[in-house]
């Protein structure tokens, strides 16, 4: 197929509320839906579009040929060139049929920005149901082992393990209760700013609730081990040996990040550490030399991420290998109901909201520090 008629097979993709439906059936966002019609691959590897940007050009081309104006999305005052108001949207049917997707493209894009979230969740699964079940693998030091097997003797097993409770789903987002008439003037870049927003504070909501499926699991018996001070070889405070001796404990994974409250992380981050590296000590003491430095053979001193959260339980501080913690679950599919007010401008209110819930990725992979 030619790119000229890849390009005309997207000039002629209509826009319509039937496409929420279809899209939602199959499990699928508005815009997965469009690359399914309209793969961005078969581009080219060149390309810097994706299916749903194609669309707005195809849908610009046909407002300035019908005389209308273009649907401009973001403002660049230095080019003299401001975005569009909210009413662009509602030119015709079929600009009207995809500004729903833009305002969940927006709220989308607001969830994965930098942000605490982010930094605790190591893999996104997006689900079509209400239910979900996280699959996680059960073993122990023995099982896990890729020891030597003797001859006629059963290999041992790492288990893939369908959790026994589903995880909790909760509906996060706002409402934003205003009427077309109201905020049809407002430019788009302005409305995207408020969405932005509002997505900021649901997820900081998120990020209370993966902490406490990070600390206490999620509903399937599987709490993060918790040491205590002593446990750690220390007695009224954390010490820089307890510290040590707790990153030792996440072998073979490794800490990535570390999560506490403002006076936990404040009494970790005033922890009296060793002038000198205690490797390269060693190595001066048993062998008399001043240049050579001993390395760790397993990343276990690695670098990692320090997380404030004002949430977080007092007197803990967590520590976990962000690739194999926490799972974070979206349901897919959007409210026909409320897409269907906004084409139609028959609305009193935009609701913004997402559907998550958050599992035990690798239950090993985190721990606590019980600092009281």
């Amino acid at each position: 197929m030619t790119v000229e008629a890849i390009k005309s097979r997207a000039g002629e993709i209509k826009l319509n509320l039937a496409m929420y439906r279809e899209s939602a059936k199959l499990g699928l966002t508005m815009s997965q839906y469009l690359e399914q019609l309209d793969p961005t691959k078969d581009y080219g590897p060149n390309e810097k579009t994706n299916a749903f940007q194609r669309q707005m050009m195809c849908l610009n081309d046909r407002l300035l040929a019908a005389g209308m104006q273009p649907i401009v999305l973001h403002s660049v005052p230095k080019d003299g060139l401001w975005a569009s108001k909210v009413e662009a949207f509602y030119q015709t049917e079929e600009s009207a049929a995809i500004f729903p997707e833009w305002i969940n493209r927006t709220a989308r894009q607001a969830l994965v920005a930098d942000d605490v979230l982010n930094e605790i969740v190591g893999i996104r699964t997006p689900i079509d149901s209400n239910a979900y079940r996280t699959i996680y693998f059960t073993h122990t030091e023995d099982k896990a082992s890729k020891k030597r097997v003797g001859e006629g003797a059963e290999i041992p097993a790492t288990e893939m393990v369908t959790s026994e409770n589903t995880i909790k789903l909760k509906k996060y987002g706002r409402r934003i209760k205003a009427t077309y008439e109201a905020i049809r003037r407002e430019r788009l870049d302005k409305i995207s700013l408020m969405i932005e927003a509002i997505m900021k504070q649901a997820g900081i909501d998120r990020a209370a609730d993966a902490y406490t499926a990070l600390v206490s699991g999620d509903g399937n018996n599987n709490a993060a081990t918790s040491y205590s001070l002593s446990d750690l070889g220390d007695t009224t405070a954390l010490t820089y040996t307890g510290w040590a001796t707790f990153l030792f404990k996440f072998y073979p994974y490794q800490m990535t990040a570390l999560i506490g409250g403002v006076n936990e992380l404040v009494k970790f981050l005033t922890i009296d550490a060793p002038e000198v590296d205690p490797i390269r000590l060693i190595e001066q003491l048993r062998f008399g030399r001043t240049n050579s430095q001993g390395e760790m053979a397993q990343t276990i001193f690695n670098n990692y991420r320090i997380i404030y959260l004002p949430t977080a339980t007092a007197d803990k501080l967590v520590g976990f290998d962000k690739r194999y913690s926490i799972e974070m679950v979206s349901e897919i599919g959007s409210d026909i109901t409320e897409t269907q007010k906004i084409i139609s401008s028959q609305w009193e209110e935009i609701v913004v909201s997402e559907v998550n819930g958050f599992g035990v990725f690798l239950p090993d992979a985190r721990r606590v520090i019980a600092l009281a």
